[in-house]
């Protein structure tokens, strides 16, 4: 009788067979995946059994847990946050509990112009993953009339805006920081107040502070619906809408057409009246990041960015124009502008080439259009790869020279 031979496997059929493992693998994995989470949850296991503490509190100051798309009850569950659908589009149907956020577990003062804080996460689900275990606050009162606190990482040196006019400003305070703010430890959140009448300006404590790695978020409740500024954005009237409002702020070169789009301008800062009285303040994040900013009918606002720290000055002035003159002594004050740019400017995309830019320069001085030669202004077209000066064609922008 014939003895049946071992079976030897080509090369083919052992490439196939390792194919086949590893989908089936892959098969396995995104079952398993999908039984148990959902795309952008991250779960923890030391939060396992975690139960969010809802509060009861008024729609307008729900502050939304899932800023991001898709939006779901289990999404909502397992980040620890609460549910409570409703008929109203723009309130948010997940929203923070108050058990989430930071404990302060030290503090210090070195004088009475200066507080310095340590905090440790809770233990709660995270947003996006990352989170920033341990922060420390530092603030200063550095006139009577500007407050500086900045949230940053214990453990590590994370990105700062290097202003060249802010690293300069010198402090002069003249009284403590205690009249102007409050920390509250658990969880962690600070109240300002104007030291005059104790009235609250800035209160964080509506909601917990998330710190992660690529994802920072912050809220506060203001004392009114009058709020100005923040940019930049096409916005129809110079007082804010606060009815769930997001505007996003992150430098971008586009033409302003309207909506809430980001466009060249990052600055976020905003000034709000308190009152009939005119006294107001003013406050300014320094943060470079991508970011938006949510303004919700509590009042209130949310920042949310994506990098950095959390960088705040808080000025404060009897009228609106005492808190600017005080935000220009910090930020520095505007320079003045050269005579020849006072006069008629010329500014167009999409010039083709140096010889239409010529063209249009000799049709102007053929009509006598006050016009001088340093304001013909192109743009991005007209470079190779976006140089600012190209030299490598005889039909572009070479230099200056003939303009």
């Amino acid at each position: 009788r014939a003895k049946m031979g071992k079976k030897h496997w080509s090369s083919l059929e052992i490439i196939l067979l390792v194919l086949f493992l590893l989908m089936t693998i892959v098969a396995i994995t995104m079952i398993v995946l999908f039984v148990t989470g959902e795309p952008g949850v991250i779960s923890d296991d030391s939060t396992d059994g975690f139960v969010p503490q809802c509060p009861n509190i008024p729609l307008a100051e729900r502050v939304d847990c899932y800023p991001d798309a898709g939006a779901s009850m289990l999404g909502c569950e397992q980040r620890g946050c609460c549910w409570a659908p409703l008929d109203e589009r723009n309130v948010p149907w997940c929203f923070f509990p108050t058990n989430h956020g930071y404990t302060v577990h030290s503090v210090q003062s070195p004088n009475s112009y200066e507080l310095h804080a340590e905090m440790k996460r809770m233990a709660s689900p995270s947003l996006f993953g990352a989170d920033i275990q341990e922060l420390t606050l530092h603030a200063e009162m550095q006139t009577s009339n500007r407050l500086h606190f900045k949230i940053y990482d214990s453990k590590s040196k994370r990105f700062e805006v290097p202003h060249e006019h802010i690293r300069t400003v010198k402090s002069n305070p003249t009284s403590p920081i205690s009249d102007t703010l409050e920390i509250t430890n658990n969880p962690f959140g600070l109240t300002v107040r104007r030291k005059e009448n104790k009235k609250v300006l800035f209160d964080t404590t509506m909601a917990p502070l998330v710190f992660a790695d690529q994802y920072i978020q912050l809220s506060a409740r203001l004392p009114s619906h009058n709020i100005y500024g923040l940019g930049e954005h096409v916005h129809q009237r110079y007082l804010h809408d606060t009815n769930w409002r997001t505007w996003p702020i992150f430098t971008r070169d586009a033409f302003p057409n309207g909506g809430t789009h980001n466009l060249y301008g990052h600055y976020p800062f905003f000034l709000c009246l308190e009152d009939e009285s005119g006294k107001s303040f003013g406050v300014f994040l320094l943060n470079s990041n991508a970011m938006e900013v949510t303004l919700q009918p509590a009042p209130a606002v949310t920042y949310r960015t994506i990098g950095g720290i959390l960088d705040f000055y808080i000025v404060f002035g009897d009228t609106p124009e005492l808190v600017v003159q005080e935000f220009l002594e910090l930020i520095g004050k505007p320079v003045i502008p050269t005579y020849w740019s006072l006069g008629f400017q010329l500014s167009r995309w999409n010039y083709g080439n140096l010889t239409e830019v010529k063209a249009t320069v000799e049709r102007n001085r053929a009509v006598d259009l006050p016009y001088r030669q340093e304001t013909q202004t192109t743009t991005l077209s007209v470079r190779t790869r976006y140089e600012g000066w190209s030299k490598s064609s005889t039909d572009s922008l070479s230099d200056r020279d003939g303009l």
